[in-house]
């Protein structure tokens, strides 16, 4: 076990959530939107209506806002609202992808275990904060 009081302190553990956060949006737009436009992300666009090529855009647009977002989680890092909005936009497009491309539910590694993780790490920072405020 590692010893040591910043190892154990709740502000340990909200840096491991809001850094999980942050580091999952980057990584989520950069990778199967930006550098190698996954099919899955493609089909549910084109599900929703869109051509290939407007998939692609919409992909395109979806990485840079998904990088953007990581870059949001930290530079407002006691700010309570990008972990809220990180936890709706969760919850959000679990909902699209029900609606739009069910078939993804049933992926090996797919938006059910991504997007509850990501929403319940959301909600614990959330509190670690709530924590780290008060103990202030």
């Amino acid at each position: 076990m590692i010893q040591g009081s910043w190892v154990s302190s709740t502000f340990l553990s909200y840096a491991v959530c809001r850094g999980t956060i942050a580091f999952i949006w980057f990584y989520h737009g950069l990778i199967p939107k930006l550098l190698y436009p996954h099919e899955d992300e493609l089909a549910m666009s084109m599900a929703a209506g869109f051509s290939r090529d407007g998939a692609v855009q919409l992909a395109t647009i979806g990485g840079a806002l998904e990088i953007a977002m990581s870059v949001v989680v930290l530079l407002f890092w006691r700010q309570r609202w990008p972990m809220l909005l990180t936890f709706v936009a969760m919850i959000g497009l679990l909902v699209f992808v029900i609606l739009v491309q069910p078939v993804l539910l049933g992926a090996a590694f797919n938006p059910v275990t991504t997007n509850v993780a990501v929403a319940a790490l959301s909600i614990v920072g959330l509190h670690l904060l709530h924590v780290i405020e008060s103990d202030s």
